[in-house]
């Protein structure tokens, strides 16, 4: 009985963790790397995310049982194919080790998957909501306090800033960018879970500064995911709901693009005589990299070049080692039938999610009358209605991951460190559906193996030869591998 009752404490302990990586791989990451023996953030992150994962698995094996998530049989069928599909085209790489490699780090991933998803069972759901709220509201503070001082630092020494050099902690602000898409939807969960309210206008006050920061970068993909996500997902809610959830972060817009103007746009014309801001027109070599891969796929359209190979494709127009289109890698890197699976899988999961808000408004009104019909007016102010708490927070959950799907068509989200962590939280976070489930030993003692193997592969990685100096990231920050 003991053992029960401490259960909830350790999960929260790891999920706390999970959360101080990022702490870690990005605000705090100048003061440790020297300690690691590593040279960079980037390598950092990885090694972070790789340590939390073996850490987090190993540890929780040991229980006598677990509650863990259990997916549709589609999405299970989907992943297994993916997955043997991987493997096939690992055997006809170029680089067979790389290719198994990624492999290993997808695993991993899936492994954080059911991680997350034990501890948000252990808790609660609408607990484990609160926390990443809690870890969104103050890692996006204390973002924001170095942006401001690193302006203000730019500005008392007359040295231009660029879009780089006012986000800390990060080898290029466009993983920053990553977070960000789902940072700010994470901050809406003060419209709709009680005790999260109290924080809505800190809230909203930090989404408009993430915001400034998303035009100060000019993150064109980013801006235009969110506005697209928030404005697909107001149009599936109900009318009662629309107004709640799209009038808070107009607010926080306007306040965003306000303090731009005035810091971005305005005061930098007296002290650097210029704009430090400049809007950019073209593809940045995004659409070259889509036609070569369109031109070389049917040499390998079955299977691929096989995973990771992208890292090192011959005659890319970009020395990139992705392609900045999640949907485009699988294409080059896992073959037709891996691409249609995978725009399949998550196209129809996102329209489910949608289609499930266009249900929403019913649902609470018919949650509310129960409950003001079983319950007096004094108990429903104390804040029990968690069932309609679990219900509306679909909305920004939905509105999370569907702007990530679309930033992914821009960027390279599904292969940073931080950003594959936050996104298989997030995947976790949507599932509902839990069993539990007794491991046998000689399973665990396999999974166990299975874990610590993967981890081991992509450390042992980390400086091989083959990698070329080029800081052109994709599993470690030289992300080239030479032909």
């Amino acid at each position: 009985m003991q053992i029960l009752k401490s259960i909830p404490i350790v999960s929260r302990i790891i999920l706390l963790t999970f959360f101080t990586l990022f702490f870690l791989g990005s605000v705090l990451s100048g003061y440790i790397t020297g300690y690691l023996g590593v040279d960079n953030a980037y390598d950092l992150k990885r090694i972070l995310v790789v340590l939390f994962i073996v850490c987090s698995a190993v540890g929780l094996l040991w229980r006598p049982s677990i509650l863990i998530i259990v997916p549709s049989s589609f999405t299970l069928w989907v992943v297994a194919s993916l997955f043997i599909l991987g493997l096939l085209s690992t055997l006809f790489s170029l680089h067979p080790f790389w290719s198994f490699v990624e492999l290993a780090n997808f695993l991993l991933l899936l492994c954080l998957f059911y991680v997350i998803g034990v501890l948000i069972a252990d808790i609660g759901r609408t607990a484990a909501l609160q926390y990443f709220f809690g870890f969104a509201l103050f890692f996006s503070i204390c973002i924001a306090v170095k942006f401001f001082l690193l302006l203000l630092f730019h500005a008392l020494d007359n040295n231009r800033p660029d879009v780089h050099s006012l986000v800390a902690g990060f080898m290029n602000v466009r993983f920053f960018n990553q977070l960000q898409v789902m940072l700010l939807p994470l901050l809406c969960l003060s419209f709709y879970i009680e005790p999260l309210k109290k924080y809505k206008r800190a809230a909203m006050l930090v989404f408009g500064m993430l915001w400034l920061i998303l035009l100060q970068s000019e993150a064109r993909g980013a801006v235009l995911a969110l506005v697209v996500a928030a404005v697909v997902v107001y149009r599936f809610l109900s009318t009662d709901l629309r107004k709640g959830f799209i009038r808070p972060i107009l607010k926080a817009v306007a306040f965003g693009t306000l303090l731009w103007l005035v810091l971005i746009i305005i005061i930098p014309l007296f002290i650097f005589d210029s704009q430090i801001w400049q809007l950019r027109t073209n593809s940045s070599g995004r659409i070259d990299m889509w036609i070569y891969i369109l031109q070389a796929i049917p040499e390998r359209i079955g299977l691929g070049y096989g995973p990771m190979s992208f890292a090192w494709a011959d005659a890319r127009p970009l020395p990139n080692a992705h392609p900045h289109n999640a949907l485009m890698q699988f294409l080059y890197e896992f073959g037709v039938v891996a691409f249609i699976l995978a725009t399949s899988w998550s196209l129809i999961t996102l329209w489910s999610k949608l289609k499930r808000l266009t249900l929403l408004g019913e649902k609470v009104g018919e949650n509310l009358s129960e409950h003001l019909a079983k319950n007096s007016q004094s108990s429903l102010e104390t804040g029990s209605h968690i069932g309609i708490e679990k219900d509306t927070t679909d909305i920004v959950l939905a509105f999370a991951l569907f702007a990530l799907w679309i930033y992914a068509m821009f960027d390279g989200v599904i292969v940073m460190p931080l950003s594959q962590a936050l996104l298989v939280a997030l995947l976790a976070l949507n599932c509902r559906q839990y069993e539990p489930r007794v491991i046998a030993l000689p399973w665990k003692v396999v999974l166990m193996a299975a874990v610590i193997t993967c981890a081991a592969l992509l450390i042992v990685s980390l400086g091989d030869t083959v990698l070329n100096q080029q800081l052109y990231p994709r599993l470690w920050l030289t992300g080239i591998i030479n032909g």
